[in-house]
């Protein structure tokens, strides 16, 4: 038990030196822009975490080479989370910038957790270097800081094998390569190269750096983080939106699919069920909200404040809104709120969808989709054939029903947790029962806004604490899907 500990604690500290650094620079760059106080409180923050770090490394030090088992493979996993999250926080809270430690956990929760949700009313009052910080804790945590740990483990001489079964709980964990550091670091190569293209369209469409960088990042990160108050809306621009859909779209395709076809193996994305399904879902509904949008007599409103009423900006602003909430990124151009019930039921369908596994995205994902929807095909056929045997295919391969009980179990588990969790942010009475379910979906399907009083243009700041704290909670389990998370309190998981 003394190893598993150690092991546990040898790639914390290694996370917790890799925000440091990461504070560092923006000391550095919060003192450039003459901002004392930010940049005095980002080395302090280092400062202590690399303290802690150094405790820590002390008592995990040890020559023994040991594989962390399943079982601690899931604590390190939250407990990376936390750690990180908590450390993130830190800035905000000792800076000033956010001067309640429940708000300024929240903000850093839904960072790393690529959620977006914010309690911050004037983003653009934040100083430069806080919002630079905002934007990187959607980059690392896009990336994955569990990849990130895998990727290390063997400079610390640990096994990651089942660090990545951890992460990847989707229905398939196919391997890119046979060693999943190798894996690791492509996929962190790919999210990188990804990262500069966008800043770099950005760029071109009159974005300044650190505009482009925390769009860029929010986007393939499918965060939706904004360094503005009206989010992307601020620019107006139609260039904008569309590179900013094409890049929330990439973001939420699976990320060894993407890296295949970069590689030159065009038929893994094309032959691609889940993503098929997801592109086809975008198009379809993507159309309907559009024509709903064009047909509305006296056109529409955007969040820049303008009325709208031809068929490209229906379709601009239609796609954009279906892309961003199915990619779960959670970027506004327009208030869904305000439009027509058809278009709210349709966007509020999406909620409950996600993107594909294997990607920056969160929610249920469409691969669980697609096999729920296949086995209620299968259930049909054996009412109609009672002695047929019926196999169920994904991509070629077969699906056991050990992988359906499963898809059938997170699901159940799914629902449960956000109906508890509306139930137990509805007690502060500051939310309608059904603005309550959709701030819940919002976070734990790491989607961000909600409907009504938490909608894309407004925010979570008027909550209580306790809401915050839960909303908080729910971020992190949605990202670490669920089980993950509700197995650390399975009386069974601490038995020998």
């Amino acid at each position: 038990m003394i190893h598993q500990l150690r092991l546990i604690l040898r790639p914390i500290v290694f996370i917790n030196i890799i925000l440091s650094c990461f504070m560092i620079f923006c000391g550095i760059y919060a003192y450039a822009f003459n901002e004392i106080n930010e940049a005095l409180s980002f080395l302090k923050t280092a400062g202590a975490a690399v303290l802690i770090s150094l405790i820590m490394a002390l008592f995990s030090k040890s020559r023994e080479k040991k594989t962390i088992t399943i079982r601690s493979g899931f604590v390190l996993v939250v407990l990376i989370w936390i750690f990180t999250c908590v450390t993130g926080a830190m800035p905000y809270f000792v800076s000033g910038a956010v001067p309640n430690i429940y708000d300024a956990l929240f903000e850093s929760v839904s960072g790393f957790t690529t959620v977006g949700a914010s309690i911050l009313s004037d983003i653009e009052g934040l100083p430069r270097s806080m919002q630079l910080w905002r934007a990187i804790t959607h980059w690392i945590g896009g990336g994955g800081i569990i990849v990130l740990s895998v990727a290390i483990l063997p400079l610390l001489g640990i096994g990651g094998t089942h660090l990545m079964q951890v992460e990847t709980t989707g229905v398939t964990k196919e391997k890119l390569t046979p060693r999943i550091t190798q894996t690791a670091k492509f996929i962190w190569v790919l999210y990188i190269a990804l990262n500069i293209i966008a800043v770099i369209m950005l760029l071109l469409g009159g974005m300044n750096l650190l505009d482009a960088f925390t769009h860029a990042s929010s986007a393939i990160a499918t965060g939706g983080f904004s360094n503005k108050n009206n989010s992307v809306s601020y620019f107006s621009s139609a260039y904008i939106d569309w590179v900013l859909i094409v890049f929330m779209f990439i973001g939420s395709l699976n990320f060894l699919v993407l890296i295949k076809t970069v590689r030159g193996n065009f038929k893994s994305i094309i032959h691609d069920s889940e993503i098929k399904t997801f592109t086809l879902i975008i198009i379809i509904i993507s159309s309907l909200v559009s024509v709903i949008l064009y047909m509305q007599p006296d056109g529409f409103k955007a969040m820049d404040g303008q009325t709208y009423y031809s068929l490209a900006d229906a379709f601009r602003f239609g796609t954009f809104q279906v892309v961003s909430v199915i990619s779960t990124t959670g970027f506004a151009t327009a208030d869904y709120n305000l439009w027509h019930p058809s278009s709210q039921i349709l966007i509020f369908l999406l909620f409950f969808i996600g993107g594909t596994s294997g990607s920056t995205s969160g929610g249920i994902k469409v691969v669980r989709h697609i096999v729920m929807f296949k086995q209620a095909v299968i259930n049909i056929k054996s009412l109609i054939h009672p002695k047929g045997v019926f196999t169920m295919r994904l991509n070629n391969n077969p699906v056991s029903n050990k992988v359906v009980i499963t898809v059938m179990g997170f699901i159940v588990v799914y629902m449960t947790a956000a109906f508890t969790g509306a139930f137990l942010i509805s007690l502060s009475g500051a939310l309608s029962p059904f603005d309550a379910f959709t701030a819940v979906l919002g976070c734990l399907g790491t989607i961000g806004p909600g409907f009504g009083a938490v909608g894309p243009a407004n925010n979570y700041g008027f909550l209580s604490d306790f809401a915050k704290a839960v909303l908080s909670a729910l971020m992190i389990i949605g990202r670490l899907e669920l089980f993950t998370v509700f197995i650390l309190f399975s009386p069974w998981f601490w038995k020998k």
